[in-house]
């Protein structure tokens, strides 16, 4: 029986506070702002955990912006995928997972443009299955979530979840069976919270220790 992997996207697959900050620099040059609004923007940013709309309100107050929130928006859509990377450790890790029959599933918080930086990674590729939460209308750490991805994937929800939040990824991996990998990203753990299973800083590590375990 194929074994089942899931995955977060943002700051576990993909690095997506190197990303941002990368279109922070871009936005702040484009527009002729000093350097220190580049700390300015990261800050009302909250690491991505503020959703999209209040982060452009809060960035159009900021910097007495012309254009709306939508308009504001809309252009970051378009332009913010392309300054994702991913690491080719990351991708040799995927395969190596799947070449042995594994279930490879990305389960992300997030909007439908999700689907932008996986394809702007060609990730899209590496992967038997993708969960989005805003096109599912559940969100992690909910069960349903994981156990839409096992179906995706064909398997039963029985493996492993990888990802960088505690509560989204940990312990909603927790709750429904999963053993669990933390992408610590330089963080403490919080031992008030059920433990992960392993911690991990990369892709390729966290594979290592599914595979050894």
């Amino acid at each position: 029986m194929a074994e089942l992997a899931l995955f977060d996207l943002d700051n576990t697959l993909l690095d997506r506070a190197g990303a941002f900050r990368r279109w922070t620099n871009d936005f702040v040059e484009r527009n002729g702002y000093p350097e220190d609004a580049v700390e300015t923007i990261l800050d009302l940013d909250e690491d991505g955990y503020k959703r999209r709309p209040q982060f452009f309100a809060d960035l159009r107050a900021a910097f007495s912006l012309t254009p709306s929130v939508e308009e504001l928006q809309a252009s970051y859509d378009e332009r913010y995928p392309s300054f994702f990377r991913v690491e080719e450790s990351t991708v040799e890790s995927l395969r190596r997972l799947r070449s042995l029959g594994w279930k490879v599933g990305v389960v992300t918080n997030g909007a439908p443009t999700q689907w932008n930086k996986l394809n702007a990674t060609k990730l899209t590729g590496e992967v038997d299955a993708v969960c989005i939460s805003a096109e599912l209308d559940i969100w992690k750490p909910d069960p349903g979530i994981f156990e839409e991805a096992a179906r995706r994937c064909g398997v039963s929800l029985d493996g492993w979840m990888v990802g960088d939040s505690a509560s989204a990824d940990i312990v909603g991996g927790h709750n429904v069976g999963l053993r669990t990998i933390w992408m610590h990203r330089g963080q403490s753990w919080d031992e008030q919270l059920p433990p992960p299973t392993a911690i991990a800083e990369s892709i390729a590590e966290a594979v290592d220790h599914i595979l050894s375990f």
